[in-house]
């Protein structure tokens, strides 16, 4: 066997898909948690002898099915594709055949190539796309697009056979290799499979997933591909999406994204029903199902950039996130236990090759740091892999800041706090003039643009402000549903290639919707300079939003623009600021060490308030060289773990509760360097959150609070507990509480 982790200690690690038949147990034992295929049933109870702690997932795909096109393939390699009705597929504007087909003709007749929609045309058909017709799939080898005929392949995958005329035939779409998507989406149509009555794919796929987690003792399951909003698939991956398979071409999937959101949120409803409330459910890059799921996977963060497939570094970790939600969010809303994990791999993009194989290959120790840090910031789990295509199997790597270089996991013990920004960074001064919004006249400072077809006004609105006491206000009545042609403006704004920027402003909506940010020329070809990401979510409620991005040129007379087009309604915005900079410089203490991120593109010095201890490692000794530090500098898109050295122990605030006076409860405890003040906490809940703000602070002696009025009331109790706040850090306290009892004269 190999030592029991530390139950809930850190670091925490994951894997996805090692390879049991060829790697040695022991090594995979020693993660937290493991997804296997469904094939390697056989090895979770070795795994489980190895290490009782593990957890083991097996993993199903919300909306991809994988086919066999060998030569060699059989009919059973492909059952459940075979199966599968053509309405469930989503594929790409179809047409109908014009002429009848029996199960060998190879050329048919079809009543268009092409597909238009006034703005656009689009082919339907290119050499080498799988369509879908009926029971049977086609490989297209060539259009002809004045004879309005398309030469195919019979029976690819799914077998040939005789199709009527007027029958509907469509290219599937695919996203990965030898896969087909199908249609989550509420608007797909229903079909019949097994001599069942009419049904879609989610629940079909939903009562499928809960099968496969129901054929051995596996602890929970992956849903992958369970992330929103799939019109992104159209252009790399597809020239169109025909949702409700009636042959149109769409010219806007604002629609079709929230049918599929609505058909994914009910696939995963239907899957929790099947398997129980007791049984791990995890996403990847799941929809913002917090009551769902336990807990969401960011892979492939962070990019080499430092940012993520669905927006930066900040809104990755601490949202927002539209419709997904920060690794935040899921930490604080998922459901327990919470298996929420950051991917990080050592190639970004699709791949073939395994460097792991390589002669004298080197991880990038930098890019592992930075993500097991980033990791660090909150309670999930973290996976170093080469890549997606392969995962685990292709090698397991493991670092000296997994184990403290072989000394054993669990070696940063227990968070002593949440994170909190490690160094003083000053921001440049706000670019934008008026953007408190307090006059008229700051607001007169601002441009609004409507296109035609678009119908807005913009308005000082001194009824409501998130900061002083009025707000800019756009009233949206006719909306193109295209963010640009609606739109807040400020100009000039100054770019510089390279450097990065930090937009924050206050925001609020009547009703949920969309906010687009970015920064770009202002005049013809209007490039973009700054790219902030998906189009931010806007809800009821005044909410703070914080955005980095780094200029990609230099430009002097530059716009700000907040684009508003999506559709109706009205919004607020408030204290709107650009500066240069970026202050996302992180740190975590841990009552074993401490842990340390820079996201910014600058390397940055932070002092650490007392002494640490680097790890004694081997991997990268340049970093890990096991010396006593006071202070480091971290070059950008870094981390760095640090260890707290047994000759500075920490001092924890112990707190002793008396009673005072008539009805007060008195708070005692003594005073440590290097604390330099307490916050005193209070609630009528025990184990209670420290949210809002504190009962009292206290930066010098005589070290106690008096807590008037807390005695002498049996329907209330008061719960204590007090964090010592140090230069660079924060640890808390036991808890303390009192209670009162009612006593009855000649009760028993």
């Amino acid at each position: 066997t190999i030592p029991l982790i530390p139950t809930n200690a850190y670091p925490r690690l994951g894997m996805w898909w090692p390879d049991p038949w060829e790697q040695p147990l022991a090594d995979i034992a020693r993660y937290d948690w493991v997804i296997l295929d469904d094939s390697e049933k056989e090895f979770i109870t070795p795994l489980k002898a190895l290490n009782p702690n593990i957890r083991l997932l097996t993993s199903t795909n919300a909306c991809e099915l994988w086919y066999n096109a060998s030569p060699d393939a059989t009919p059973e390699d492909n059952a459940q594709i075979r199966n599968i009705p053509a309405e469930w597929f989503l594929t790409q504007v179809g047409t109908t055949l014009t002429q009848a087909v029996d199960a060998t003709t190879t050329t048919f007749h079809v009543a268009a190539t092409s597909a238009a929609n006034g703005s656009e045309t689009v082919q339907l058909f290119e050499p080498g796309d799988a369509a879908v017709i009926e029971g049977e799939s086609v490989r297209i080898t060539a259009v002809d697009d004045s004879a309005k005929t398309l030469t195919v392949e019979r029976g690819f995958v799914r077998p040939a056979s005789a199709h009527d005329a007027g029958v509907r035939v469509a290219a599937h779409i695919s996203f990965w290799p030898d896969t087909w998507v199908l249609n989550l989406s509420e608007m797909a149509p229903s079909a019949t499979i097994d001599g069942g009555g009419p049904d879609n794919w989610a629940s079909y796929n939903a009562l499928q997933g809960a099968n496969v987690l129901a054929a051995a003792d596996w602890d929970g399951l992956l849903t992958d591909r369970a992330d929103p909003n799939q019109s992104w698939l159209v252009g790399d991956y597809a020239r169109s999406i025909d949702p409700d398979q009636s042959n149109t071409l769409l010219d806007d999937y604002s629609a079709f994204d929230a049918s599929w959101n609505a058909g994914l949120r009910r696939y995963l409803s239907e899957l929790r029903a099947h398997i129980g409330d007791d049984v791990i459910l995890y996403g990847n890059w799941a929809l913002d199902s917090y009551d769902l799921l336990n807990g969401n996977n960011y892979e492939a963060f962070p990019l080499d950039d430092g940012s993520s497939y669905r927006g930066g570094w900040r809104q990755t970790v601490f949202g927002p996130l539209p419709h997904i939600g920060g690794y935040a969010q899921w930490m604080q809303q998922g459901q327990q236990p919470n298996l929420s994990l950051i991917e990080t791999y050592e190639i970004d993009a699709y791949h073939e090759n395994n460097p792991c194989t390589e002669p004298n290959f080197t991880p990038n120790y930098r890019k592992m740091r930075f993500g097991l840090a980033t990791a660090l910031l909150d309670d999930g789990y973290f996976s170093y892999e080469i890549g997606t295509n392969g995962h685990g199997s292709l090698c397991l790597l493991w670092f000296d800041e997994y184990d403290n270089a072989g000394a054993g996991r669990g070696y940063l013990g227990q968070p002593l706090g949440p994170a909190y920004r490690a160094a003083n960074i000053t921001l440049g001064p706000n670019q934008l003039s008026g953007s408190d919004f307090e006059s008229q006249a700051d607001l007169d400072q601002w441009g609004f643009w409507t296109e035609e077809g678009n119908e807005a006004s913009l308005s000082l609105d001194s009824a409501t402000a998130a900061s002083g006491a009025s707000s800019a206000r756009i009233d949206i009545t006719q909306a193109s549903g295209e963010d640009w042609q609606i739109a807040l403006e400020f100009s000039p704004a100054s770019m510089v290639a390279g450097e990065e920027y930090t937009l924050s402003f206050w925001a609020k909506a009547d009703v949920d919707r969309p906010l687009s940010i970015w920064v770009q020329q202002m005049q013809d070809p209007w490039t973009s300079y700054l790219d902030f990401g998906d189009a931010v979510q806007l809800d009821s409620e005044w909410r703070y939003f914080e955005l980095t991005a780094t200029a990609s040129a230099s430009d002097a007379e530059a716009g700000l623009q907040f684009g508003l087009g999506q559709n109706t309604g009205v919004v607020w915005l408030d204290d709107v600021r650009l500066q240069v900079g970026n202050s996302d410089v992180w740190r975590r203490d841990y009552t074993g060490g401490v842990a340390l991120v820079n996201a910014t593109t600058s390397a940055h010095a932070i002092d650490l308030g007392a002494q640490f201890r680097k790890i004694a490692g081997t991997q990268d000794p340049a970093i890990n060289d096991g010396s006593l530090v006071t202070q480091v500098t971290l070059a950008p898109h870094d981390g760095l773990i640090l260890l707290r050295p047994a000759s500075a122990p920490l001092y924890l605030p112990l707190i002793t509760i008396a009673a005072a006076g008539d009805d007060a409860a008195l708070l005692t405890w003594p005073h440590n360097a290097p604390y330099t003040r307490y916050q005193v906490w209070g609630d009528d809940s025990p184990y209670f959150a420290l949210a809002g703000q504190p009962l009292y602070e206290v930066s010098s002696a005589p070290w106690q609070y008096v807590d008037d009025g807390a005695r002498g009331d049996p329907a209330q109790n008061r719960y204590y507990r007090v964090v010592g706040i140090m230069p660079n850090g924060r640890t808390h306290s036991n808890q303390v509480g009192e209670f009162d009892f009612g006593l009855t004269p000649g009760a028993p």
